[in-house]
Order: structure tokens, then C-alpha cells, then sequence
């Protein structure tokens, strides 16, 4: 049986996109995920001189629910990811739920069918995320209640320990939910349940996550799910942190691949 895809979010990362991608590889690393800004005109020709694959292209913000004056806007913004993703070799799109606090709620089931269809027809698939301080399905079972009604086959769920347990919740909340809609797992760790207030909770969730292992979430309790229900797809170290980061990028990697290793060997 093929193992998991192993992946780095190369947010962890400092220095220019080669270099980033050079040091995850040598790591060990299958696969990244690739910021916008990190893409350039020869990404695709070292991906594939390196053998390094790409889990998604991040991020499609705030689509869901938009406002009259930004939603063509966010159509458009869809169209030119995806032919970025094209233009690397990539197949997934990541599109956390929305943040504003004026979208429409009314509108969130009708703008991810679109989504989707509009994904299909380019043979990409949506990887929709519930972030603690999203406006709307800001915790796992709200995002996976909305996908299960709309059931559209290429829009699946990102697993991030942070925005679980940021709330409160824990790894009984990957009960129930089939290992195929499960697009991605995100580890990573805090040392402490970050402040509530959602400029705060944002503020931490981008400067000061840390490695699995290195904190108070019982990593080793939702890897233990993940194994039972069969999960086959990439998993992999999300980690905003700042004193990591100004690390050289393959020290920075190497830690985050000995980290996922401890949990998924």
C-alpha cells in the first residue's frame, strides 16, 4: 500500500522560492504547499528536476458569501489560480471559508457549487478550509455539515490542528467524516489556547505556531483517527512561526520533517 504524501508548507520557510523548494526536498519532502508569491517561471521545470510535487496552491480568500461589488472579482481571482496551478502542475486550490464579516451567508452554498463546477471543468479539485476566525464554519463539523449537504465530489476538507483545537474541539471531531473527503492534514502545535478575539487568535495562528510535539495538542490522538479511518491523502507540517522562519530554510525544514516523522513515520 502507497504511503501517505508528505508535505511542508513553505510558509515555515525564509529566502527566495528555489531555495525554499531546494531545502524542503532535501528534507525529505514529497510535496509543498506553494504560495502565490512563491511561484515563478521556471517552479515547474525544478519541481520536476527535483521530483517534488505540489499538494495545493495557496490561498483563495474569502470567495464564499462576497459582497455584490467583490464577487466578480472573486470569480476572476478564481480563473487566474487556476491557471496558475495549471502552469505548475498542480491540481488543488485551497479556499479557506470566509473571514469578512459583511458576506452573505445567504450566498455561501451557491458561490462553493460554483466553485466547484467551475474547478471541474478544469480537472481541479478544492480544498475548503475552516479557520477559527472565519465569519461562517469556523469549526470543523459547521464545514463538513455544509459539504455534506452540497455534496460536490472535487471540494474535500483541510484537517488543521490549529483552527480544531483553537476552539476547543479535538480529534473526536474527525468522527464520522470518510477518509475520502479529507483533502489534506496540517500538523502542527501551541503552547497555550490562543486569545479568542479574532484579530488576536489571527495574530497567533500566523506568528506563533508550533511544531507537533512542541506543545499542548495531542497530536499523537488525532494521527491515531486518521489511521484507523483508513486515510490515505498528503499530511504534512503547517507552521507559522516566526523564530523558525528566520532559521536558514533547510535547518527550518529538516526540524519540520524530523517533527512529522515523529508522529507519521
Amino acid at each position: 500500500m502507497p504511503s501517505n504524501p508528505k508535505f511542508l508548507n513553505l510558509v515555515l520557510l525564509n529566502g527566495e522560492p528555489e531555495a525554499k523548494l531546494r531545502a524542503a526536498r532535501a528534507a525529505g519532502f514529497d510535496q509543498v504547499e506553494i504560495w502565490q508569491d512563491d511561484v515563478q517561471a521556471d517552479t515547474r521545470a525544478l519541481a520536476e528536476q527535483i521530483q517534488l510535487g505540489f499538494t495545493n496552491v495557496q490561498v483563495l480568500r474569502d470567495f464564499t458569501g462576497a459582497p455584490d461589488h467583490a464577487r466578480l472579482q472573486k470569480r476572476a481571482e478564481l480563473r487566474a489560480f487556476i491557471a496558475l496551478a495549471q502552469r505548475i502542475g498542480c491540481d488543488t486550490i485551497q479556499a479557506p471559508a470566509t473571514t469578512r464579516e459583511d458576506c452573505v451567508p445567504a450566498r455561501i452554498d451557491e458561490d462553493l457549487r460554483w466553485l466547484a463546477s467551475e474547478a471541474a471543468r478544469y480537472n481541479m479539485r478544492i480544498m475548503y478550509e475552516p479557520m477559527a476566525w472565519c465569519s461562517v464554519d469556523n469549526t470543523l463539523p459547521l464545514a463538513w455539515e455544509r459539504l455534506q449537504r452540497l455534496d460536490q465530489p472535487n471540494i474535500g476538507l483541510v484537517i488543521d490542528l490549529f483552527h480544531i483545537c483553537a476552539r476547543g474541539g479535538d480529534a473526536a471531531q474527525l468522527d464520522g467524516i470518510p477518509a475520502e473527503r479529507i483533502y489534506e492534514v496540517q500538523l502542527c502545535d501551541m503552547a497555550e489556547h490562543p486569545p479568542q478575539q479574532k484579530a488576536a487568535l489571527s495574530d497567533y495562528a500566523r506568528h506563533q505556531r508550533l511544531l507537533p510535539g512542541d506543545g499542548i495538542i495531542d497530536v499523537g490522538r488525532f494521527v491515531d483517527k486518521l489511521k484507523s479511518a483508513g486515510y490515505r491523502g498528503p499530511v504534512g507540517i503547517e507552521v507559522f512561526n516566526d523564530a523558525l522562519k528566520a532559521q536558514p530554510a533547510e535547518v527550518a525544514a529538516r526540524q519540520a520533517w524530523d517533527a512529522l516523522n515523529r508522529f507519521w513515520p
